[in-house]
C-alpha cells in the first residue's frame, strides 16, 4: 500500500471562526457546489 510508506498524522483545525477571507472561500465554494448541482 502506498500510505504504509508514509507516516501521517492528523490534527483537528478550527473551522472559519468569522475569518473574512475563509468565509468568502466558503461562499464561493458553496456557490460553485450549487452551480454545478443545478440550484442556482
Amino acid at each position: 500500500v502506498q500510505a504504509a510508506r508514509h507516516t501521517l498524522s492528523w490534527n483537528w483545525i478550527r473551522g472559519h471562526a468569522g475569518h473574512p477571507e475563509n468565509e468568502r472561500c466558503d461562499s464561493l465554494a458553496v456557490t460553485q457546489r450549487d452551480k454545478f448541482a443545478g440550484k442556482s
